[in-house]
């Protein structure tokens, strides 16, 4: 779930636009997009490139939160399986949000009137970095 999170915020995002928006604002919702557009498109690509170095700072982070975690561990359960699955899990689960938060950022661009191409890159950039970690926090688990 926490991998397909910024995907479903686009497609809420999207559906509330096209099914609510018209009822309480009329058109003038989409002639604000219109003229919003060709000004937060390239801020929307600007989001491709923060998303990079959000999978970078999620997986530094990922791996300084599974160090703590297991250093404030007693030393005789450093060692037991579960504990390292348990400090891994907590370490994905915050560390998945810091690749998501340009994606979700990017999803409110595109709401205001930014082109959906530039979107869709930075939210398949954040959801491969949250899939990297997954497959990490799996494998080093095992």
């Amino acid at each position: 779930m926490t991998t397909v999170a910024a995907p479903l915020a686009l497609g809420f995002e999207t559906l509330f636009r096209k099914l609510l928006f018209p009822l309480f604002m009329g058109d003038d919702f989409e002639l604000a997009r219109a003229f919003l557009g060709p000004l937060l498109t390239p801020v929307a690509w600007a989001f491709c490139g923060v998303a990079l170095l959000a999978n970078v700072a999620g997986l530094a982070l990922h791996t300084r939160l599974v160090r703590r975690a297991m250093a404030r561990l007693p030393a005789e359960k450093r060692e037991l399986p579960a504990e390292r699955e348990r400090a891994e899990l907590g370490a994905f689960l915050v560390a998945a949000s810091v690749p998501q938060l340009p994606c979700i950022a990017s999803t409110l661009m595109f709401m205001l009137g930014a082109q959906l191409l530039p979107v869709l890159v930075a939210v398949g950039i954040g959801s491969l970095g949250v899939v990297v970690q997954a497959l990490r926090t799996r494998g080093e688990t095992r």
